[in-house]
């Protein structure tokens, strides 16, 4: 089969490769890769200043399983898939065939094209990591009422201030924390994207290029508590006016990347709760339960499609496939903001 490895010699370079079927282990699902998605990482982590690695990068897989490891329980061969393949390693999804774990493989209906669903794992999984595991807000399942006793008054909801909202990520943790009737206001900072983070379900905008951006964070609140935020886009100017709207001690703030030294400096003195998200401690567990905690999001995100409540990114199909890819991922690397997605069908490779 065609493979596709990303590396760094010197500059970033692409290099298609023959190389047999990948083989699969117990708890592991073979997919044939109908459409790629692509991911900020995959230009940065093969960086010599990096992990200085030549692989395959791809993560985001969707198609049709080809077969199922020994131990895999309630995926088949034949059934629309889409998934998140352990990053960094081998048998990644810019290729005909991929391998991910059973635990972040999850169905797509027909009404789900394989190109939109390639937009979601990584970057689903990490808003999941973020806002359920980091900041332990209410999964979408779980009781909203006071006490557990039938006709008691619902609980005030938990406000959730998400900076960077209609950043891959940040649209992607609106979404999910939709699902759950305990969350909100949600309360989005955004720029030039603010008609996609209404759209996508946001209550409140409130623009990050504001004279008094904690001012308005407050006026949004309506005299609420924060306790929870969810930073997508990692700035010390975030922290400047995200940190002061928090109530300090008790508070939890979340961050997809890291953030200059001051900045998580300043948080810290703060007394607030603040950690980097890691998406592949759901491909381990390192930090308990973080492979049960990837199949549950599994099945909130499976659930969540069938019922028209969760939708991919917009997204981009890059030319020429497979060899396209190179060109994508500069154009990824080279360009803010913006919340299009880059996708690659296998099929459009030359040759295939």
């Amino acid at each position: 089969m065609k493979s596709l490895l990303v590396f760094y010699d010197p500059d970033l370079t692409t290099e298609l490769e023959d190389i047999p079927i990948p083989e699969y282990g117990d708890d592991e699902v073979l997919i044939q890769v109908v459409a790629a998605g692509s991911n900020p990482k995959d230009w940065k982590h093969p960086m010599p200043n990096y992990f200085n690695v030549k692989l395959n990068q791809g993560d985001d897989a969707a198609g049709i399983v080809s077969a199922v490891g020994a131990r895999v329980t309630g995926i088949r061969p034949g059934d629309r898939v889409a998934a998140f393949h352990v990053m960094d390693t081998p048998r990644g999804s810019y290729a005909e065939y991929a391998v991910a774990p059973a635990n972040t493989v999850f169905h797509i209906p027909e009404s789900l094209s394989f190109e939109e669903a390639a937009t979601i794992p990584l970057a689903a999984y990490t808003a999941a990591v973020g806002l359920f595991r980091n900041l332990r807000l209410p999964l979408p399942f779980e009781r909203s009422d006071a006490s557990g006793v039938k006709g008691t008054a619902i609980e005030e909801k938990i406000p959730l201030v998400i900076n960077g909202a209609s950043s891959a990520v940040g649209a992607f943790a609106v979404k999910l924390a939709k699902l759950s009737p305990s969350i909100g206001p949600i309360i989005g900072v955004a720029g030039g994207s603010q008609e996609y983070a209404r759209k996508i379900g946001v209550d409140v905008i409130v623009d990050y290029r504001g004279a008094d951006v904690t001012s308005e964070i407050r006026k949004a609140l309506g005299g609420r508590k924060l306790y929870h935020v969810f930073d997508a886009t990692n700035s010390a100017a975030s922290v400047d006016y995200l940190v002061p709207v928090l109530e300090g001690q008790g508070s939890r703030y979340t961050s997809t990347t890291g953030m200059p030294k001051e900045a998580d400096q300043k948080v810290t003195d703060a007394g607030i709760w603040n950690e980097r998200i890691w998406v592949g401690s759901i491909h381990e567990d390192k930090l308990a339960g973080g492979k049960l905690f990837g199949r549950v999001i599994s099945v909130v995100l499976e659930e969540a499609i069938k019922s028209g409540d969760f939708s991919g990114q917009p997204y981009e199909i890059v030319k020429g496939g497979l060899t396209g890819v190179k060109d994508a991922l500069v154009q990824l690397r080279d360009r803010k903001g913006g919340n299009t997605k880059f996708v690659t069908r296998i099929a459009d490779t030359p040759g295939l």
